[in-house]
């Protein structure tokens, strides 16, 4: 990632840019590149509970045989019911991918609410995903894994509040009150972040909240490629996965994973 003119190591300065979106966009939106700013420092460890070979060698890719080397594509990992494996399943696909394309990839933390990634592969929790949503900049860490980044969630007004003194129930925002969710308004913010990743890395991973909650709006899964889909063997349920396809297009899901799935042994 050596692209002078949009990303930054801490302590030199580049200007943000404005570009429109692509041609043949039928709405041809104004696009803000947003300044990304590497941490030079690697992150100093990786969670070996998430991230295992056993884990991350089970992805296979078509898509990166050889003679493809212009694939890129923004996945978001989510799933109908909480704690279903979303964070093991995308901090392992963000390996894969990175290992074996050996191109840049960012894996980007939106659990606002109670993220993980930084702890799992050991950077910083802020600035984030949050920060770049309310000035601009994208701080992104690397790993000890080359060619992977990590856009981690950042600090959300509601784990401010509670590192702060108390405050009167009717002073704290609603959304805030039973953890953060983002919210329509901070939708383009979020768009602008997604295309200026995609500037500059060829696989973005996102890391969603569960299709249940109200996190995150469905809306911004419209802003990636398409969603891969966990599913916990021996607890997701069918009506589970209709529920989710009432608020997701069945065309948005380009595929599932089966996660904690045990094999009979002879």
């Amino acid at each position: 990632m050596d692209h002078d003119t949009k990303i930054r190591t801490e302590n030199t300065e580049t200007e943000s840019e404005v570009k429109s979106a692509p041609k043949g966009t039928d709405n041809q939106l104004v696009r803000l590149i947003k300044t990304i700013v590497v941490n030079p420092e690697k992150g100093g460890h990786i969670d070996e509970n998430i991230v295992k070979f056993q884990y991350y060698n089970s992805f296979n890719y078509s898509l990166l045989h050889q003679g493809q080397e212009n694939v890129s594509l923004t996945l978001g990992i989510t799933s109908s019911r909480r704690s279903e494996g979303k964070t093991l399943v995308a901090s392992n696909l963000a390996v894969s991918l990175a290992m074996g394309s050996q191109k840049n990839t960012v894996l980007v933390d939106l659990h606002i609410s109670n993220p993980r990634l930084h702890d799992v592969f050991g950077v910083a929790e802020s600035p984030g995903l949050m920060e770049a949503l309310n000035n601009g900049e994208i701080h992104v860490s690397r790993t000890l894994v080359d060619h992977l980044s990590i856009l981690s969630a950042g600090r959300s007004p509601a784990r401010q509040l509670s590192f702060s003194r108390p405050r009167p129930a009717d002073s704290v925002p609603a959304r805030f009150a039973d953890g953060y969710s983002l919210g329509l308004d901070q939708l383009s913010s979020f768009r602008d972040v997604i295309y200026s990743l995609e500037q500059e890395f060829e696989f973005i991973i996102v890391d969603m909240p569960s299709m249940e909650t109200e996190e995150v709006p469905v809306l911004y899964a419209n802003q990636l490629n398409g969603l891969v889909v966990v599913i916990e063997s021996g607890r997701t349920k069918q009506e589970d996965l209709d529920a989710m396809f009432h608020k997701v297009n069945e065309r948005q899901v380009l595929g599932f994973v089966f996660n904690r799935f045990k094999q009979n042994q002879d």
